[in-house]
This record gives structure tokens, C-alpha cells and sequence, in this order.
């Protein structure tokens, strides 16, 4: 191997000491293998990332058909300015009608038996339209099996959407966690990191959780929120209900206070789907990029 790079050097640098020349070309070959094995690597990562997300659409049953929105239900919120970092709004109000039905959903169909003989775990199917987000959500008596096991239970780095173990199912806020596996990355949650640019955000108001066995719901998302885990004591996104008015007006107005990007809902939710991903970028490893959305109603 010596006498190989040895020679190695001599032909590419002629003119270079011949120890000097043989270390140059041993950095080289190094510095080749380690991209070569990079290159591989995320190549075979990459693969897994669409064989998984293959076998989900594969198990999860009929294709999702949005329907078509009448132009004269469309609404102008969509267009409204996205505000940042909005200071301190009005009290909401409509508290009133937080216990009327909702009847502005749709029902997306789901291979449910198959899911549930899969995984027993499951809770429902969380899906965002124009995104590669449309995945099974699961659920456990503790928040770190599914960072570390996939949809069948399996050892796996990406995990698999979870419900905050603590959530029930009336819950006002209920709380999704998954891995952003990276920025170049379209596996569980990273697609999310899009929304921290405002007019991505604006174009994609909208999501949609069926719960496993029953209907689909349609969320508006409200609020982006670079969220610093280490520091709950102001205001924390993953509170589950509140006690009275007060104290639902007081975490609103907190949501909008720390958002990054705010958007007034059409009306005071009555029910909240928060998603939350890992996003290192401003809170180191305490950073949470943090995606609320309220339950549509007519």
C-alpha cells in the first residue's frame, strides 16, 4: 500500500516531496471513501424512506379525493396578511358555540381492520395535503417507543407519529409528535419545516385527522411556532384543556404572542390538532417547530 501511494504521488505531484506527496494522496483517498460511503448511505436511507412510505399507502386502504370547495364557501381568510409576531390581540369570544356539531367535514375511507391487525396501537390517519405527511398516528403509554420504532414495531431511527400519551380523546388540544429527520428529508415530520417560511405557510392552511373507526376532521391551520422546550413557564402548547373563558382566552392569546406566523381563524375553535417536530436552528436541542390548527365548522 505504501509503495502503491507512493507511486500515486510521484505521477500526480511530480514535483513534491515523495513523503509529503504519498500523505496528500492517502488524505485524498480517505476524504473519496468517506463521500463514497456518505453518498451510499443516504442513498440506502433514502430508499427506505419510499419503501416505508410505499407500504403505507399500501395498507392504508382507498385514495384520499378532496372535494371541491364552491367558490362561494371559499372565503377571504385565505388571503388575509399573515401577521409575525403579532402583539397582544382582543379577547375572543363564540365560546358559545363551541359545543355545536361539526358538520363541515369529509370522510376519507381507511383500510381500518388491516391497520388495527398491523398495529394496535394505532389512533388514526393524519394527512396534509401537497405534502408527503399522510401517515398513521400511533400511540403508547410512554413518548419514546415510537421515536425509536416505526408503524410495525420495528427498530427504526424515523419512528412513527405518536399522540402525546397524556391525550384523550375529547381533549381540546390534542398534541402529534414526530422525528424531522432533516431539512432535505420528505420522511414523517420534516416536510413541516416549509411552514417557517410565510407565504408556504399562507398557501397550506390545511389538514385533515381521521380517527381510527370514525369521520375526518378538517383542521385550519392557525399559527407556526418556534417553540423552546426548555422554557414552558410563559406559555406551553401541549396544555390539553382549559378550566374556563379566561383561561382559553389567555393561551390564544399566548399562541398568537409566540407564533412565528399567525392567522386568524374563521372562528374560536373548538377543538385544536397541534403538531410538533424537533428544529435546533434557534432553541439548540431544545428547539421545537410547532404547527396549530383549529377544527373547521360551517
Amino acid at each position: 500500500m505504501k509503495d502503491l501511494t507512493g507511486k500515486l504521488g510521484k505521477l500526480i505531484f511530480p514535483d513534491v516531496e515523495e513523503k509529503k506527496s504519498r500523505r496528500i494522496v492517502v488524505q485524498v483517498i480517505i476524504g473519496l471513501s468517506i463521500a463514497l460511503l456518505s453518498m451510499a448511505g443516504m442513498l440506502f436511507y433514502s430508499h427506505q424512506e419510499v419503501r416505508q412510505q410505499q407500504k403505507f399507502q399500501q395498507i392504508k386502504g382507498e385514495e384520499v379525493i378532496l372535494p371541491e370547495i364552491p367558490p362561494d364557501m371559499a372565503g377571504e381568510k385565505e388571503t388575509e396578511p399573515v401577521k409575525e409576531k403579532t402583539p397582544e390581540g382582543e379577547n375572543r369570544n363564540g365560546m358559545e358555540d363551541l359545543g355545536e356539531t361539526d358538520k363541515n367535514t369529509v370522510t376519507f375511507h381507511y383500510d381500518w381492520d388491516s391497520l388495527t391487525e398491523a398495529n394496535g396501537d394505532i389512533k388514526g390517519w393524519l394527512y396534509l395535503p401537497d405534502t408527503p405527511v399522510d401517515l398513521p398516528v400511533v400511540g403508547a403509554s410512554d413518548n419514546d417507543y415510537y421515536l425509536t420504532h416505526d408503524f410495525w414495531k420495528q427498530k427504526k431511527n424515523t419512528g412513527c407519529p405518536f399522540m402525546d400519551k397524556d391525550t384523550g380523546q375529547w381533549d381540546f388540544n390534542r398534541t402529534i409528535y414526530a422525528h424531522n429527520m432533516s431539512r432535505t428529508s420528505e420522511a414523517m415530520f420534516s416536510p413541516l419545516l416549509k411552514f417557517k417560511d410565510g407565504d408556504y405557510f399562507m398557501a397550506h392552511r390545511k389538514l385533515y385527522y381521521t380517527q381510527c373507526y370514525g369521520g375526518t376532521t378538517e383542521y385550519q391551520i392557525m399559527a407556526v411556532v418556534k417553540y423552546n422546550a426548555g422554557d414552558t413557564g410563559s406559555w406551553d402548547f401541549r396544555t390539553r384543556n382549559h378550566a374556563d373563558m379566561e383561561s382559553y382566552n389567555l393561551w390564544m392569546e399566548g399562541l398568537e404572542e409566540h407564533a412565528l406566523y399567525y392567522a386568524e381563524p374563521d372562528h374560536a375553535p373548538a377543538e385544536i390538532l397541534t403538531l410538533s417536530t424537533c428544529d435546533r436552528s434557534e432553541f439548540g436541542k431544545y428547539g421545537r417547530l410547532v404547527i396549530v390548527a383549529g377544527k373547521c365548522q360551517k
